[in-house]
């Protein structure tokens, strides 16, 4: 008798999904990662490529993953018995996962150490009286008289003028002028280094709102995803509700039309700048999670019959809106700062980061009740971070489950509190005073180069090898009809052809990385990042170098044979129908 299956888990109904969906691809980088890089390819200009590459290429590759999970409930290591010799993907994705765990996580700590700020009855980063201040800090005061701000430095005040003065000469008294926000960010917060060469002492107030973060984490999987399905109701719809309220009063503010104008307004010479396409097609890829295998193991708990065409179509298209909305609100922001501190808008902000840590927090400590605006921002900014950061953590949980599934199932809590543990002692290095510095390296090197080479490869296994036609049969079976003729050209020529398009072009402009306005990091870093994105990719020719010597007969006849799914790629009605009757054979129209 054939040794039967241990029956998988399933969402207990498709909301399940649809908000676990929402919560993952709806994260840190709709609030802060598209705005920033939005405002720094030309405001409307990047909004084009942005939405283009979305259409012809997210919503494509989306639908690629859903259905090929959800065809045989299998995750994204063992999902590859379609195609054993892209088995290295399913490796390379779940390593690629670590380092975004380890480093996604201190986003979500500053968020909280923030919110924890943001109940006191003086904001801290609203004036130069902390012991972490420099003579160079000046306090943001908005004057209602005349709609500007002062400046406070070593005791003494101007109003007005002096405005002007400070942005357009990078002077005050003869030293370089930092606002309280950036101060309280680099010198409190950060306690940065002065390169990336000295990662200095941990930031234990960091620390420990890290350890609290991997606790929430723990608790939300422990228990699988009957326990996340469930906490991703919260985490997924009360951000929408936060960043409505912030809108709302974002639009209100004076100078809010300029930023917004900005915002919508193309500058149309960017569209000729290679590296606003980049940009676009990257955040889409990091955003939505596409090539990462998150909405593969989210997929692959859906039961058999799921419409997955639509939910493809739907959720990519959600997130483009929800990155695009959360805009709004930043520009709306900015455009307020520069009002306020009679300034361009091109030079509010500077680097990415900053945009969440220094700008909002400034323009919300200008404003009444303070804390109340500050403490919405953060929370929802944990929230988008936390549910992400659920999923992050299951795609290793997932690819541990189906290898091991009947030890897993035992011992699900221990081994998420050791995976969580592990994560936690490993993302210690982001907390330091250099922690910053590592982020970068980690972020840029893991989302740029490693998953455009996932998505391309893992488009060319489902369309080309084990093939468009037979994929499309497969849909069939599980909805019930043929999906629309036109994802066949999308899923086969568009999608993986503009991302290897993106890929080379990511190659291409790559320059140096470096933190804000400072000098670009030295050489010998980004020989550890290219280390660090090929630990990923180098699984891809290891796994399968070793599925062709595994097999025997001439080479040409191993490599065709690698190429062949294995008995183990049924659908997951069949493997249902197998759990309980293990004797008798279903064929392919019982199935339909």
């Amino acid at each position: 008798m054939a040794k039967k299956n241990v029956q998988r888990e399933n969402w207990s109904n498709w909301l399940d999904f649809f908000f676990s969906a929402i919560g993952y691809i709806v994260g840190l980088g709709n609030i802060w990662r598209f705005p920033y890089l939005c405002y720094k390819n030309g405001g409307g200009a990047f909004l084009i490529p942005y939405f283009i590459i979305l259409f012809i290429t997210a919503v494509p590759l989306m639908f690629i993953e859903l259905s090929y999970s959800q065809y045989c409930n299998l995750g994204p290591v063992k999902i590859w018995v379609m195609c054993p010799l892209f088995k290295g993907i399913g490796y390379g994705v779940v390593i690629h996962m670590i380092f975004v765990s380890i480093y996604y996580t201190t986003l979500l700590t500053w968020s909280l150490y923030y919110l924890y700020n943001s109940m006191f009855s003086v904001l801290p980063w609203r004036h130069c009286s902390n012991i972490w201040n420099t003579p160079d800090c000046y306090e943001t005061v908005v004057n209602p008289n005349r709609s500007l701000f002062s400046i406070q430095s070593d005791n003494e005040t101007q109003i007005g003028n002096l405005t002007q003065h400070i942005y357009s000469n990078s002077s005050f008294f003869g030293r370089n002028p930092v606002s309280a926000s950036e101060e309280f960010w680099k010198h409190h917060v950060l306690g940065i280094t002065d390169g990336v060469e000295d990662l200095g002492g941990i930031q234990y107030p960091l620390l420990l709102c890290l350890a609290i973060s991997w606790i929430l984490i723990f608790v939300a999987l422990s228990k699988g995803i009957k326990t996340s399905g469930k906490v991703v109701y919260v985490t997924a719809t009360v951000p929408y509700l936060l960043l409505t309220i912030l809108l709302g009063r974002a639009v209100t503010l004076p100078g809010s039309k300029d930023g917004l104008i900005y915002y919508m307004m193309p500058k149309w010479e960017k569209l000729k700048d290679f590296s606003v396409w980049k940009d676009a097609a990257v955040q889409i890829f990091y955003s939505a999670g596409i090539g990462a295998s998150s909405m593969v193991t989210l997929s692959s708990y859906n039961k058999f019959h799921n419409n997955c065409q639509r939910d493809a179509t739907i959720l990519p298209i959600i997130d483009g809106v929800t990155s695009w909305f959360a805009g709004l609100i930043t520009f709306s922001v900015i455009g307020y700062m520069s009002h306020i501190s009679n300034t361009d808008i091109s030079h509010v902000i500077t680097q990415g980061p900053g945009v969440a840590f220094v700008v909002y927090p400034e323009a919300l400590s200008t404003l009444p009740f303070a804390q109340l605006w500050s403490s919405i921002f953060f929370i929802m900014l944990f929230l988008v971070g936390l549910d992400s950061q659920f999923v992050h953590i299951q795609v290793i949980l997932t690819s541990l489950t189906d290898a091991f599934p009947e030890k897993m199932n035992k011992r699900k809590v221990i081994v998420t509190g050791a995976l969580c543990t592990i994560t936690f002692l490993l993302g210690i290095p982001c907390v330091t005073q250099g922690g910053m510095y590592v982020l970068q390296i980690l972020d840029w090197y893991c989302s740029s180069i490693s998953l455009l080479f996932f998505v391309f490869m893992e488009s060319v296994a489902v369309c080309w090898i084990y093939g468009i036609t037979r994929f499309f049969d497969d849909i069939t079976l599980m909805l019930g009809y043929k999906p629309y003729a036109c994802w066949k050209l999308l899923c086969k020529f568009v999608a993986p052809l503009s991302t290897l398009g993106c890929w080379i072009l990511t190659l291409i402009v790559h320059s140096p990385l470096k933190y804000d306005s400072g000098e670009p990091f030295p050489v010998w870093v980004s020989y550890v990042g290219i280390f660090i994105a090929l630990l990923s990719v180098v699984t891809f020719p290891i796994a399968a170098l070793q599925e062709i010597l595994s097999l025997r007969g001439p080479f040409i006849k191993r490599l065709k044979t690698s190429m062949k799914p294995t008995p183990e790629w049924l659908p997951a009605i069949k493997k249902e129908y197998t759990d309980c009757h293990e004797d008798t054979p279903m064929s392919t129209t019982e199935i339909t």
